[in-house]
C-alpha cells in the first residue's frame, strides 16, 4: 500500500435491510447506494444516503448513523437491485423536490418521495409488460439535463427511455404518469448505466462488454455502439460491470477479472471506431468475483471501489494527467486501502452464526459525498458501512 493520503475510519455499520427484521440476517444483499443531491445545488450532496437491497429502500443520515425513512413495496416478492436520485423543479413555486427511482426483480419502477421521520412514500409504480417472463431491472439513470427522463435497463438487454409527466404538486398522488418513449437493445444483459453530457452518449456496462447509444430528443432510433475494451491474456470474459463519468469526456470503467480500473477519454474513443485506449490504469484487486461497482465523486477527485475481502480501494484522481498523449497508460496505485474492520456482532453470536469474515465479504457498491468526508459501502452480507474521514 502507498502512503495514506486520505485517512478514513469506520463510523457506523448498519444491518437495515434484513428479511423479516431479522437482526442476524447475513444473507440479504445490499446492492446499491447513492447520496442525495442537495436540493439547493444538485451538484452537491446532503447527509442522506439511499440504499437498496432485499425488498426495501433505506434513507440513512450519515452524521448519526440512523435510518430516517424506509420504503417497502407492497409486493413482498420484489427484490430491489438499483436506485437513482433526481431533483425535480417545482413549477410556479420555485425550488426543487428530490425523488428516488428504484427497481428490481419484478420489472417495475417505483418512484419514491423521501419523507422522514418514518416511511418514504411511493407515488408511482410502473410495471413493464413483457411478452416473455419477467426480466429484472438492474440499471436506472435519470438524464442529468432532463430529470423527468429515466432510462431503464433489464437483464434481457432492453433499454427503455421513459418520460415522466407530473401534473400536480408533492406528494404527486394521482398526478404523475410514466410512458415509454422508445426502446433500444444492447443485445446483452445490462448491469450499469452512465451518461456523458459532453457527447450525449449513454454507456451501458453489459455481459458482452461496454455498449452505448447517442440519446437525443430528435433521434429515437440511435445505432448501437460497441466499444472495444482492453484485452488480457487468459481472460475470456468481456463483462463490464461498472462505468462512471468523471467529467469532460473522461470515463472510469471496470471489466470483470481485470486487476485494474480503466480511465479513458470517450470523445477520443468515438473518433477511433469505439476503441478504448486507457490513459490510466488504477491498480485494483485481482479477484475473480464480479459485480463490485465503482464509486466516484468528481468534485473532490476521489474514486473508490471495494473488493471481495471487504476492503475499500481509494484513488485520488483530481490531478491525473489527462492530456491523452501518452503512448502507454499510466499506472496509478491506490492512495489508500482500508481493510475490513474487526466487528463485534452480538446478534449473530447470540444465534450461533459464523463470523462475517468466514465468507467472502463482497462490497457491491460505494458512494462518496460531495466534499469527500464520507464513504458509504454496501455489502453482500447485509451491511451498510459508513466510513468517515478522520478530522
Amino acid at each position: 500500500m502507498t502512503s495514506i493520503d486520505h485517512n478514513f475510519e469506520p463510523a457506523y455499520f448498519l444491518r437495515c435491510h434484513s428479511k423479516k427484521n431479522d437482526n442476524a440476517d447475513v444473507q440479504t444483499q445490499v446492492w446499491m447506494c447513492q447520496f442525495e443531491p442537495d436540493p439547493e445545488n444538485p451538484e452537491k450532496t446532503t447527509n442522506i444516503v439511499a440504499t437498496c437491497g432485499g425488498n426495501s429502500v433505506c434513507l440513512i443520515d450519515v452524521t448519526t448513523g440512523k435510518v430516517v425513512a424506509k420504503y417497502i413495496p407492497k409486493d413482498l416478492r420484489e427484490m430491489l437491485y438499483t436506485l437513482c436520485w433526481a431533483s425535480w423543479p417545482l413549477p410556479g413555486r420555485g425550488g426543487t423536490v428530490n425523488v428516488i427511482a428504484t427497481a428490481g426483480v419484478r420489472n417495475t419502477v417505483h418512484l419514491i418521495l423521501p419523507a422522514p421521520p418514518t416511511l418514504a412514500s411511493c407515488f408511482l409504480t410502473h410495471h413493464f409488460d413483457t411478452p416473455r417472463r419477467i426480466k429484472p431491472i438492474q440499471a436506472l439513470i435519470f438524464l442529468p439535463h432532463d430529470p423527468y427522463t429515466v432510462i431503464v435497463g433489464d437483464t434481457n438487454g432492453v433499454v427503455r427511455v421513459c418520460k415522466i409527466t407530473v401534473s400536480g404538486s408533492p406528494p404527486f398522488e394521482d398526478a404523475c404518469s410514466m410512458e415509454v418513449l422508445y426502446e433500444l437493445s444492447t443485445e446483452s444483459e445490462i448491469f450499469s448505466f452512465a451518461f456523458c453530457t459532453t457527447t450525449q452518449i449513454l454507456l451501458a456496462g453489459c455481459n458482452d462488454g461496454l455498449m452505448g447509444f447517442e440519446i437525443t430528443d430528435e433521434n429515437h432510433s440511435p445505432k448501437l455502439l460497441k466499444f472495444s475494451m482492453p484485452i488480457l491474456p487468459d481472460v475470456e470474459s468481456a463483462l463490464v460491470d461498472s462505468v462512471e463519468i468523471i467529467g469532460n469526456g473522461l470515463v472510469a470503467s471496470k471489466c470483470a477479472l481485470h486487476p485494474a480500473i480503466y480511465i479513458w477519454h470517450l470523445p477520443t474513443a468515438l473518433k477511433c471506431n469505439c476503441t478504448v485506449a486507457p490513459t490510466h490504469l488504477l491498480h485494483w484487486s485481482d479477484t475473480d468475483n464480479y459485480f463490485m461497482y465503482i464509486g466516484l465523486q468528481s468534485h473532490c477527485g476521489l474514486l473508490c471501489c471495494g473488493d471481495d475481502m471487504g476492503a475499500l480501494w481509494l484513488y485520488d484522481i483530481l490531478n491525473l494527467d489527462t492530456s491523452h498523449r501518452q503512448l502507454k497508460p499510466i499506472a496509478v496505485e491506490p492512495s489508500a486501502i482500508f481493510p475490513w474492520p474487526i466487528l463485534s456482532d452480538s446478534s449473530t453470536e447470540k444465534k450461533r452464526k459464523l463470523n462475517l469474515d468466514v465468507y467472502d465479504i463482497v462490497v457491491d457498491k460505494v458512494t462518496i459525498n460531495y466534499d469527500g468526508t464520507c464513504i458509504v459501502a454496501v455489502t453482500n452480507n447485509n451491511l451498510v458501512c459508513i466510513w468517515k474521514r478522520k478530522s
